[in-house]
């Protein structure tokens, strides 16, 4: 199976936006980048989102935010995953990350994100990055 393009029914539309204001949501205010993957048969498509939050403010691209919508639903439906990078002020980062299944995100505690991270495309490791803590991805509100 190819990843290809389908129409989409109300509820996955409905469940994907919910699902990209979640994410949006989850992690406060700073500066972050959403990266949403969608993975079969050896094909994958994904999207990096750069947004800020302040406050009850969250500034992000409407463009790549729409785009972002339709690959959660991709990887909804035939697997996926989404990824928050937090950048702070002082050159450190923190990564936390979902797995999507069925419409729903199931957070990845620190031990599998750091897999996530650290495992090359091949399944070889690769070292941590310098500054980066991996964390347990918050349970969304939707």
């Amino acid at each position: 199976m190819a990843i290809t393009s389908y129409n989409q029914t109300p509820y996955e539309i409905q469940r994907a936006a919910a699902l990209f204001m979640g994410f949006l949501d989850a992690v406060g205010d700073g500066c972050h980048v959403l990266v949403v993957a969608a993975s079969a048969n050896g094909d994958s498509i994904g999207i990096t989102v750069p947004f800020r939050n302040e406050g009850q403010t969250t500034d992000v691209d409407p463009d790549a935010a729409l785009e972002a919508m339709m690959i959660i639903t991709l990887a909804a439906s035939v697997g996926g995953g989404a990824v928050i990078r937090t950048n702070f002020a002082n050159e450190t980062y923190r990564v936390c990350g979902w797995k999507l299944v069925e419409f729903y995100a199931k957070p990845l505690n620190a031990a599998e994100i750091f897999n996530v991270y650290c495992t090359d495309a091949d399944g070889e490791p690769v070292p941590p990055e310098w500054g980066v803590e991996y964390v347990a991805a918050p349970r969304l509100g939707v």
